[in-house]
């Protein structure tokens, strides 16, 4: 039985350049073995939480070492549902460590209250498949103040656990089905649509059908409007303190101008840094501008020497507008234009780079190398940088793609496109072998032909 403690209390202020964020509670896990167990697969976690008003800091709420996963504060930021992975059990307990309960078997995908009577519900996966990662071919949900009362409410495709979330009238979720399929389901009609590739999948919790998905680079989402159609990508790495590096565990909050990750990644095999978890790792949380195309402000939640993941966090309703201001009417749509691929140049590799193996990207089965290259000269259309990075594809279907090697000194005649430009790379692991983080990032649009 996991048991409530007292934690002593550490200071988390904010840094200067932060503003004051409105009332919120946040909650995570924490690692006390080697710091990498960024998806709760050990059982050296312990459960932490801070309240942004009680003075206390970062605060244990259960002590007890534990596989804690995916823990979520309920929609009311009284207690926190959250699920034990070793024991295939999902439990609650009050935001100050006490009544701490079992609540189901399975694991805790999501929490939501309904509109009409304040309902607090708690979706369950069951019926674990041993995937990498694990999907659950039905979701259950259980009332909060009555686990007894229950109803199976999707079973019509498997869904993976890290990013299924409730729409505001409960009807729509986010899932990954199963990863990396992003799209949307409608719970009520048991029907699903595909919205690309990638991870990380949330739903607004606002008036706005908004849904994203996480890219292969761990550093930005596609933002999808539901109604309209219209997609366009937000950066989330792009703050200094994240310096480029990798950000993980990315989920909306309560409030729909706000959103919780981790990061930066920044040490750990260079073919999948999150594997590699470290003391830097924080939790932050984001505040997305009134048009939801950037993050206007962060707030760093954590200031500490362990490695911190998964979090959740919770607004204080009516302490931040929660409106959209559409950009012009429309947001400009990522579809590839055929125009950004003429850019031909001769480049020089700089540096000479052991290709990843297929093995170290794993789950993905496909992935692309980013390298600085020297500009040496434009063939075609414009470049106006003497420094470029540049992706390349090399693994495709679990497989190194022949020739894909880059070594330093040689001249490459290269086509190029902004990667940014190519929704199909989305879903994609990519792998940054740079110096400078902050380099313009082009895709060798030729590569797309070497094979296994």
């Amino acid at each position: 039985m996991i048991a409530p403690v007292d934690g002593a209390p550490s200071p988390s202020p904010e840094r200067p350049s932060e503003p004051a964020a409105p009332r919120l509670r946040v909650v995570w896990t924490r690692d006390l073995g080697d710091g990498t167990d960024f998806i709760s697969l050990g059982d050296q976690l312990v459960l932490v939480g801070y309240d942004s008003r009680d003075g206390q800091g970062e605060r244990v709420i259960l002590g007890e070492r534990a596989s804690y996963a995916k823990p979520l504060v309920t929609p009311d930021g009284q207690s926190i549902v959250f699920t034990i992975r070793h024991q295939q059990a999902v439990y609650a307990v009050d935001w100050d460590g006490s009544g701490l309960r079992r609540l189901a078997d399975g694991f805790g995908l999501d929490v939501w209250a309904d509109p009409a009577d304040g309902t607090q519900w708690v979706y369950v996966g069951v019926d674990e498949a041993p995937t990498d990662p694990p999907r659950y071919p039905a979701v259950r949900r259980y009332r909060l103040d009555d686990p007894t009362v229950s109803e199976l409410v999707w079973d019509t495709r498997p869904v993976t656990a890290d990013s299924f979330q409730l729409s505001a009238d409960g009807r729509t979720a986010s899932a990954l089905l199963p990863w990396p399929t992003a799209g949307v389901v409608d719970l009520h009609e048991g029907t699903w649509r595909k919205l690309g590739e990638g991870c990380w999948t949330a739903f607004s919790p606002g008036e706005d059908p908004l849904f994203w998905y996480f890219d292969g680079s761990h550093r930005n989402v596609t933002m999808v409007d539901l109604d309209t159609g219209e997609r366009w990508q937000v950066p989330l790495a792009d703050d200094p303190v994240f310096g480029g590096y990798e950000v993980y565990h990315p989920r909306w909050t309560n409030h729909p101008r706000a959103l919780v990750l981790t990061g930066p990644y920044t040490v750990g095999e260079r073919a999948n840094k999150i594997r590699g978890g470290g003391e830097q790792v924080e939790v932050h949380v984001g505040f997305l501008d009134e048009t939801f195309t950037a993050v206007s402000s962060w707030y760093r939640v954590t200031r500490n020497d362990e490695a911190d993941f998964f979090p959740d966090a919770w607004i204080e309703p009516g302490t931040l507008p929660e409106r959209r201001v559409r950009v012009g009417g429309s947001v400009p749509s990522r579809e590839a234009d055929p125009d950004a691929s003429g850019v031909v140049v001769e480049v020089r590799a700089r540096q000479d780079v052991v290709l990843p193996s297929p093995e170290s990207i794993a789950p993905y089965r496909e992935g692309l190398l980013a390298l600085e290259y020297d500009v040496v000269d434009v063939v075609e259309g414009r470049l106006d940088v003497p420094v470029i990075a540049v992706a390349h594809w090399i693994i495709r279907d679990a497989r190194t793609v022949v020739g894909a090697e880059r070594p330093a000194g040689r001249t490459y005649r290269l086509e190029l496109a902004p990667y940014d430009a190519r929704p199909e790379l989305e879903g994609k692991r990519l792998i940054m072998e740079t110096g400078d983080l902050t380099l313009p990032l082009f895709y060798d649009v030729e590569s797309a032909g070497l094979m296994p």
